[in-house]
């Protein structure tokens, strides 16, 4: 963990805390947790989207109780509100964790797992001037989501996800990592996301069949 944490300082990562205070340095030191991680998201985007996806969920159930509506149409109704809360959740989920010997950017629907030892290098792409992560065998992973903010107005979160990234796949390669292994892409699993889909699935099935 020491070494993660060194090497993100020694890159220089200390100018972009923001204002120079003790509490907003220690508020975004980003050192690891206990397993070694460390994740870059932009939590007061995802405490608004989760707030509101959670709003959302409440109006669904008190649209199912509705006595003002036929039962078909409630349920119906319930399922395009629970739908969209799960999408608005699933927003939330966007995120870069640091693992040892791993970059994983999460996305809306899937997350992608890229070893340290193939990174060849990350640059911003010429056309829309993204940050983007090149592996060694010649593949592209983009990080548009993190770039753009309005808050990087205040503070460069984009500046600091990328800094952070290039320290941590330096902090792997001074640890004598081992040979790359692919790029791989897998579904990302959420409670909050998938709970209000599959609610949203049964009110749909219940609207069509009270229909």
């Amino acid at each position: 963990m020491m070494n993660m944490a060194t090497g993100l300082w020694g890159a220089g990562l200390e100018a972009w805390y923001g204002p120079g205070t003790p509490l907003v340095q220690r508020a975004r030191s980003y050192r690891p947790d206990r397993r070694g991680r460390i994740t870059l998201a932009r939590w007061l985007r995802v405490c608004l989207l989760r707030g509101l996806a959670l709003l959302a969920a409440g109006v669904a159930i008190g649209v199912t109780w509705d006595p003002s509506l036929a039962p078909g149409e409630r349920a119906l109704l319930g399922a395009l509100i629970l739908g969209s809360a799960s999408l608005v959740w699933r927003c939330s989920l966007i995120r870069v964790v640091l693992r040892p010997g791993e970059i994983v950017r999460f996305g809306v629907w899937r997350h992608v797992v890229v070893p340290c030892s193939s990174v060849r290098r990350l640059h911003r792409e010429s056309f829309r001037g993204g940050l983007v992560l090149e592996t060694r065998a010649g593949e592209d992973v983009d990080f548009y989501w993190f770039d753009g903010s309005l808050w990087d107005g205040f503070y460069d979160f984009s500046a600091v996800c990328a800094d952070a990234m290039s320290a941590h796949v330096r902090s792997a390669g001074t640890r004598g990592a081992t040979p790359g292994t692919a790029v791989e892409r897998r579904f990302t699993w959420s409670i909050g996301a998938d709970t209000m889909a599959l609610g949203a699935f049964v009110c749909a099935v219940v609207g069509l069949v009270a229909g």
